[in-house]
């Protein structure tokens, strides 16, 4: 009988966690022609509450719930700090801390340039302005059915 011995998962510490957590993590100075809210819905982006009801939002690459990129925002010195990865599959946190999810790799900073390429497209947009058109010159009834 053949025994397969497959490699064990290493736990990775707490530090190390947290900087891979914070490696995709970029600030956007201000100031921003919108809040953070409004700049992350046009670029495709969705409010998602997620784990103990933190607001963080998330685009779908497809149809299906997973995968998609998730990003969490704060409005920070008239910026935004924007902490994006890439969510493969669900979290399980019911048996401990674990998440299928890229914090780095080119996918990720391809995904994290467009959205910072949007945003100073917005930056540099000039507001619209909301213009009233001149009022109709009022004609009679005859003038309006005959001409």
């Amino acid at each position: 009988m053949n025994i397969i011995v497959l490699p064990t998962r290493t736990k990775k510490s707490w530090t190390d966690r947290r900087k891979l957590q914070n490696s995709m993590k970029k600030f956007i100075p201000g100031p921003l022609p919108e809040n953070a809210r409004n700049l992350m819905r046009r670029v495709g982006y969705g409010e998602h509450v997620g784990h103990e009801q933190q607001l963080s939002y998330v685009k779908r690459l497809s149809n299906m719930t997973y995968p998609r990129w998730h990003a969490y925002v704060e409005d920070r010195n008239d910026g935004m700090q924007i902490n994006l990865h890439l969510d493969q599959k669900q979290a399980s946190y019911a048996s401990g801390p674990a998440h299928g999810g890229e914090y780095e790799g080119p996918l990720v900073e391809r995904e994290m340039t467009r959205i910072m390429d949007s945003v100073a497209r917005t930056k540099n947009t000039p507001p619209p302005t909301t213009t009233k058109p001149a009022p109709a010159k009022k004609r009679s009834l005859i003038s309006r059915l005959l001409w």
